[in-house]
């Protein structure tokens, strides 16, 4: 008896600390990646000039990208990880 009481008690405790496998309701999705959430104005614009860096048609606000690090954040992000989409 003690035993199937541990092994219920086990997995309720498991099961509590899984994650959603979806992303959330304000994830930032671009292309298909989700880039996280919370993502302001600059981060996203940041991330969709680098996508189309990464597809052959480079894109940089230079401006922005010595001055904002929501965008160089998103700018970098987006480099890396819409390469070969």
């Amino acid at each position: 008896m003690k035993f199937i009481v541990l092994s219920i008690l086990m997995g309720v405790s498991f099961t509590a600390c899984t994650s959603s496998s979806g992303p959330s309701n304000n994830s930032y999705i671009y292309n298909g990646i989700d880039f996280g959430s919370n993502r302001n104005y600059e981060f996203k614009r940041g991330v969709q000039d680098a996508c189309h860096t990464a597809d052959g048609q480079y894109t940089k606000n230079r401006e922005l990208f010595n001055n904002n690090i929501s965008y160089k954040t998103g700018w970098e992000d987006g480099r890396i990880r819409c390469h070969g989409k």
